[in-house]
């Protein structure tokens, strides 16, 4: 699958990332911030892509303004902790060098993704999360993910009560099940190219 992937080429990759957050547009309301806080303006998860992953940052930066955003950052190769930038509204990426007076600089990990850095950034928890995105290798129609498989997302997902939404191109959605073991976690949608598949009832 990861190969597939790569061999679509940056200029496909750009259409179809382009039709991915169209899609993703529709997907925000589904996620309902609790009664108290509907004045407020919800938090979501997302994601900074890397090595031709689908990348919603696009989608995220419509919504920016009614929107807030935290981005993954990596913990003792163990876990996942989120932080949100101080440059929400426009998400950039920005070097040591060009950083602005009071803007979050962002670092890569080992792995090539970009990180906030939680000196310049605010960690927030998960749970004040109303959603999140969630990149992957591969997903089936029954909401299962496969990983890159150091099970990050699982474990920071394991008692997470909002919307968890798969993120990933058309070609990445299987029609048989994948593998998976009681510690892996379902989405309850996933947004592709193509289609919204909701696989469970959010409302239910």
């Amino acid at each position: 699958m990861l190969e597939s992937r790569s061999q679509l080429g940056p200029d496909k990759i750009s259409q179809l990332n382009r039709e991915i957050c169209k899609n993703l547009g529709f997907i925000w309301n589904e996620a309902k911030a609790p009664k108290s806080d509907a004045s407020a303006r919800p938090f979501w998860a997302g994601y900074k892509s890397f090595s031709w992953e689908a990348d919603p940052q696009l989608a995220i930066l419509e919504v920016a303004s009614i929107l807030r955003w935290v981005y993954p950052r990596v913990l003792n190769d163990q876990e996942i902790e989120f932080f949100e930038p101080s440059e929400s509204v426009d998400g950039a990426i920005r070097s040591t060098a060009s950083l602005p007076q009071g803007g979050t600089r962002w670092l890569k990990n080992s792995w090539g993704i970009w990180e906030p850095d939680p000196q310049t950034a605010t960690k927030i928890s998960l749970d004040e999360c109303v959603g999140i995105l969630v990149p992957g290798v591969a997903f089936d129609r029954k909401g299962h993910r496969l990983g890159y498989g150091k099970g990050f997302y699982d474990r920071a997902l394991e008692n997470f009560r909002g919307l968890k939404v798969g993120v990933g191109f058309s070609m990445q959605v299987i029609s048989e099940t994948l593998p998976n073991e009681a510690f892996d976690i379902a989405m309850d949608m996933i947004v592709t190219d193509r289609e919204i598949i909701h696989v469970r009832n959010i409302n239910g």
